[in-house]
């Protein structure tokens, strides 16, 4: 469906047909000689394969073909690729660090692709580009060019020939954080650099570089300065921006460096005039020792408004801003510029695009001798422009590009009356990466030159030399008079002072504003008639919706705007007497037509519709639309969505009519599938139905709201019972399937750049409803692939269905993309359905397409690993960088088996070991910690891999064993460092390891009864209250010295006292204390376990004091209050402590001796 205009026109944006480029051929003279390759003598030589038309000039393949290393750079680079041409006769591509250079035309009589020569750049953080890149011949003699690369912080690599890659000088330009923008140069007729390069930052400051071939090659940088006491006479913001300062804001940044040779016969380098063009627009000039700088606000709003092309409103409250500059004389500039006009409530903001010619001829008090309007398309970004050669000065025309579109503009205002038409290259999958001198570079072909007519001045008596005035303000494109009254639409019949009176309704009120509006705007009405037209709409208008505050949902204003634009499209024919619906009297149909056919009704339809927008954005009505409820009662969406929405199911309504028309296999069926079951009818409709006046076809293309009934009801026909047939059937199915969602996702996509540029807000519009309409389609989309395509046995028949699906499956997915903002669970299991079925079918690369498009990451990587296709993996693992495939990657090779985790480790982990390891670090899964060890073990240095083993026999729980090997890898990774000693001495990991395999070794050391607890890691109190709740009467004094050791692994200290209080009670409770009464105390003590345990103690050197609780403490203890009680056993207690002290004193005496001796 074309949105361009509301007629039948074609599209300016729609791709021409083009020829085949398989036999491209080489274009141009062969000689090797630098002055005889430039752009500019594209007069001289023969036609070149054309690849696009624009209008009458023509796009055609140039020069030699692409070299291989260009080529392969420009197909398979993963980030940005930027392109420039030199007037010397040389290109080159900048991709990541590398520049590729080649020249134009081959050397020798060669028709195969030349050579390229491949340089490095300086190293940096951000992203290199072209414009900061020069090749130039210093002079005549040169066999092969010098070129110069800049870094965006300012370091400067200098080849003397660029067939010497290795030989360069280098210099850093202190530029005290500025970031470098571009790099330009002055050339002479034959292409060799006249003078010096200059360097220019972002925020507009110039450094020029001096480069030397003579002895060794060597480059030098030179800040400009501005005369002594220039700054006297300017204000601060202007020395700020001209000496890099300020913070970058829109009126600061640079525009472009234009350098113009010296006026009359001087040929003194310093004479020559560096032009540096701001976007505010300000515009700086230096030529030799003085300095000028001018503000060309006014200029230029004053010849916008002398060419009539100046909005209304206020020139204060006007926005004017320069894109791009170029030299087109020795003392003239080309400036495209863009003026807009505030927004205010009586008035939506206007965009105006312009060429203006400056002339620079008097430094002092430079003019603005001729300005140019342009048509230009709303795109993403702004345009850019390159005047056109052969070139008159100034040029006749100017090439406007966008990075997927193109434009021939005239730049003359003798020819502003010329129809401008683009050409949209991204409809091929081309992107426009640079542009000069009558030649361009895009991505798909390479080198292109571009043929113009000849210039003609003269003025046509059908066309006077004003400029034009057509800008696009709609979707569809801006109505022009000879337009609107071309087909059959009854509302110009119309008389709005007629239904003033039975108007009540706000959808009457708003019906009776549209007509007002477009009996003022549309048909060009002047005057005062013209005057009251647009007075009684505003007036209405104001009276129907006032102000309100932002942020209702479901608001009156939105509600009425909808409903009006679905009744508009549901309208049903006037012309045709075949429809006779009882309606009220104020019944205004502002879509309905006199046609009699429905491609006719359709087509005014879809002008209505076109008028309704327009009427819309004329009245600031779109501006203040906000959101309505979905149609399923889920939720809400913006009201410029719904109406985008709308304006899709036009295009899918139009889309099944030429299908029907062009007798389409099952169409017919699934409309009359669709009205047999439909109760939507009007009772008067149905008659008609029933007696044969109206066919299914009319009364479901007329419902346009309900249009994708017929999508629904295709997927439920019957199908055949055998394969071959159900194979066929499928294949029909499929087609109108496609071609309906094809169409409405072209609308979708102009309406949702049309809207961002109008609200700023371009979100895409809700094609199918995610709770019928996707499900369905994508369940008869898996029945196709898995089921229908499966059985087929004609491999041709069952290619074609396989097609049609994928292609249904892209649409799909497109359509679903929407959800992947608020509903990603239900986008991802909707992609899934989609893409795996031919995963199952082994259509690998239709699913690798599908995965590759819509970012199916985990599916990508599982389908290489399945397959074993380890370099296709690390494609994908390059290419999709940014979308996170590295860590969906380690993932899904984690959660497999030993296979996958061997591929993770030794193929994917040994190319990405950074990324790898913070993966695994960043979960504490046991799995991630025995592969981080692992990984870190294949690498050097060992002390990463000690840690990590270190940190997995930490959180061992289930074998000893294995904490214990942990253990000890970790230690012979530390030793394994060069400095052993200081690995010791750092000191902790190495004191864990010990304290773990000393834990280790405890657990081994159970009594024989409690080994079958040796075998799973208990946690040293554990262990210790094993020894407590043992009834093992056999345990030595050696059994409870393991539990007291046990006791210097529990980290809380109340836990750890109260845990040797257990233990000393246990010792002293293990046996009796009677005795006899006249028993020796000491040789009564002697035998007991405690006792043996203290001398235990005291003989391999315990700290006894730390471990051993006062006696008081122990017998505050319940289970040794009878030791309190019983003098006899209190007894022998207290003297255990003071056989204790005794044998401490000796043994600090006999060190005592033992020292003095």
């Amino acid at each position: 469906m074309d949105y361009s205009s509301t007629g039948g026109m074609k599209s300016p944006f729609s791709p021409r047909v083009r020829q085949s480029i398989s036999g491209r051929r080489p274009i141009g003279l062969s000689s090797s000689k630098k002055n005889q390759s430039k752009y500019g003598q594209s007069a001289q030589q023969e036609s070149g394969e054309v690849i696009y038309k624009i209008g009458h000039s023509t796009i055609e393949t140039y020069g030699m073909p692409l070299p291989v290393m260009v080529t392969e750079a420009l197909t398979f680079a993963s980030g940005d690729v930027s392109v420039r041409m030199s007037p010397c006769g040389w290109c080159w591509v900048v991709t990541g660090r590398r520049v590729l250079a080649w020249p134009q035309e081959a050397a020798g009589s060669s028709s195969g692709p030349t050579a390229a020569r491949e340089l490095t750049l300086p190293q940096t953080d951000l992203a290199h580009k072209a414009d900061l890149v020069m090749i130039f011949y210093e002079d005549n003699e040169q066999a092969m060019p010098s070129c110069v690369g800049v870094s965006p912080e300012g370091v400067v690599r200098y080849w003397a020939s660029i067939g010497q890659e290795g030989a360069y000088s280098e210099i850093t330009c202190e530029l005290a954080g500025q970031e470098c923008d571009r790099l330009v140069a002055r050339t002479d007729e034959s292409g060799a650099t006249v003078g010096s390069l200059l360097l220019a930052t972002t925020t507009c400051t110039l450094v020029r570089i001096h480069t030397s071939r003579e002895g060794r090659p060597t480059v030098t940088c030179q800040m400009l300065r501005p005369p002594s006491g220039w700054l006297g006479g300017i204000g601060r913001r202007v020395s700020l921006l001209f000496f890099g300062s300020m913070p970058a804001h829109a009126d600061t940044k640079l525009v472009g460096v234009v350098i113009l040779p010296p006026a009359g016969n001087g040929s003194e380098d310093n004479s020559e005039l560096v032009c540096m063009v701001a976007s505010g627009p300000l515009l700086q000039l230096w030529g030799g020792a003085g300095l000028h700088e001018h503000h060309l606000r006014r200029p230029l709003v004053d010849a916008f408004a002398r060419a009539h092309l100046a909005p209304h409103g206020e020139p204060s409250a006007m926005e004017i801003m320069a894109l791009d500059v170029h030299p087109i004389g020795d003392r003239m500039l080309l400036l495209l510029v863009v003026l807009v006009a505030a927004f205010n409530q009586s008035r939506p903001s206007d965009m105006r695009y312009a060429l203006a010619q400056v002339s620079v001829e008097q430094a002092e008090s430079p003019r603005v001798v001729a300005l140019c309007g342009v048509a230009a398309r709303a795109g993403d970004e702004p345009p850019r422009c390159a005047p056109l050669p052969p070139a008159p000065r100034p040029p006749a025309r100017a090439l406007l590009y966008w990075p997927t579109a193109l434009a021939v503009v005239p730049a003359d205002p003798s020819l502003s009356a010329e129809k401008v038409e683009h050409v949209d290259v991204g409809a091929e999958g081309d992107r426009v990466l640079g542009a000069g001198g009558g030649a361009l570079f895009t991505r798909k072909h390479g080198l292109l030159r571009l043929r113009a007519p000849a210039p003609a001045h003269a003025a046509h008596p059908a066309h006077p030399a004003h400029p034009s005035q057509s800008f696009s303000g709609s979707p569809m494109g801006s109505p022009c008079p000879s337009d609107m009254y071309e087909g059959n639409l009854t509302f110009y019949e119309i008389d709005p002072n007629e239904i003033s009176d039975i108007t009540t309704d706000a959808i009457g009120k708003l019906k009776l504003a549209f007509l007002l509006h477009v009996r003022c705007e549309g048909v060009g009405a002047a005057g005062a008639a013209g005057a009251a037209g647009a007075a009684g709409a505003a007036r209405v208008l104001a009276e129907l919706f006032p102000a309100r505050a932002a942020g209702d949902v479901d608001a009156p204003l939105d509600r009425t705007v909808l409903a009006l634009a679905a009744e508009m499209l549901d309208d049903v024919p006037a012309g045709d007497p075949r429809w006779r619906i009882r309606s009220g009297s104020s019944r205004v149909a502002l879509g309905s037509s006199g046609a009699l056919h429905a491609a006719g009704q359709l087509r005014d339809k879809q002008r209505a519709f076109t008028l309704y927008v327009h009427f819309l954005r004329a009245t600031g009505l779109f501006r203040r639309l906000t959101r309505v409820s979905k149609e399923s009662g889920s939720g809400c969406v913006r009201t410029a969505q719904a109406l985008g929405s709308l304006a899709a199911r036009l295009a899918a309504a139009r889309a099944l009519q030429r299908l029907h028309q062009a007798a389409a296999p099952l169409v017919d069926a699934a409309m009359q599938h669709v009205v047999s079951r439909s109760e939507e009818e009007e009772p008067e409709v149905s008659a008609a139905l029933g007696a044969g006046s109206l066919s299914a076809a009319d009364v479901v293309l007329r419902r346009v709201t309900r249009v994708l009934r017929v999508c629904r009801a295709l997927p439920a026909l019957p199908a055949p019972h055998d394969a071959r047939a159900a194979a066929l059937h499928a294949h029909h199915v499929l087609r109108p399937l496609t071609t309906i969602l094809s169409e409405m996702q072209k609308s979708v996509s102009q309406w949702a750049a049309w809207s961002e540029a109008e609200t700023g807000e371009g979100e895409a519009c809700p094609l199918l409803s995610a709770r019928s309409d996707l499900p369905a389609l994508a369940k008869y989309h898996t029945h196709v692939v898995t089921q229908v395509a499966h059985n087929c046995g004609d491999a041709t028949l069952r290619a074609q269905v396989l097609e049609g699906a994928a292609a249904l499956a892209d649409l799909l997915l497109a359509a679903a993309e929407p959800l992947a903002a608020h509903a990603p669970r239900l986008y991802e299991t909707l992609r899934r359905d989609l893409i795996q079925p031919y995963v199952t079918e082994g259509q690998l690369e239709r699913a690798a397409a599908l995965a590759e498009k819509f970012l199916d990451l985990e599916l990508l990587v599982d389908m290489c690993v399945r397959a074993n296709n380890l370099d296709r993996l690390h494609a994908y693992l390059d290419k999709y960088e940014r979308e996170g495939i590295a860590e969906t990657a380690f993932a899904l090779l984690a959660s497999g088996g030993g296979l996958r985790r061997a591929l993770l480790l030794r193929a994917v982990g040994a190319r990405r070991p950074a990324a790898l390891a913070r993966w695994l670090r960043a979960a504490p899964e046991p799995a991630r910690r025995a592969l981080l060890a692992l990984h870190q073990l294949a690498r050097a240095p060992h002390a990463p891999a000690a840690h990590a083993l270190l940190l997995l026999a930490r959180h061992e729980r289930d074998s000893v064993d294995r904490m214990a090997t942990m253990a000890s890898l970790s230690k012979l990774c530390l030793c394994a460092e060069e400095a052993a000693e200081e690995a010791e001495a750092e000191g902790d990991a190495w004191r864990e390891a010990e304290e773990l395999l000393a834990l280790a070794a405890h657990h081994r050391a159970l009594p024989a009864p409690l080994q079958h607890a040796a075998a799973a890691r208990h946690a040293p109190q554990d262990l210790v209250q094993m020894y407590l709740d043992s009834d093992i009467k056999s345990l030595t004094e050696y059994d409870y010295k393991k539990a007291l050791d046990l006791t210097d692994f529990v980290e809380e200290p109340e836990v750890r006292d109260h845990l040797r209080l257990k233990i000393w009670s246990a010792a002293i409770l293990c046996e009796e204390w009677g005795g006899g009464a006249g028993e020796e105390p000491q040789l009564c003590v002697q035998a007991k376990t405690f006792y043996r345990l203290l001398e235990l103690l005291n003989v391999m050197g315990s700290d006894i004091e730390v471990l051993l609780p006062p006696l008081e403490q122990l017998l505050s203890l319940p289970e040794l209050q009878e030791f309190a009680r019983d003098a006899r056993k209190h007894y022998l207690l207290k003297y255990t402590y003071a056989c204790l002290t005794d044998d401490q004193q000796d043994q600090e005496q006999d060190h005592d001796q033992d020292q003095d001796m």
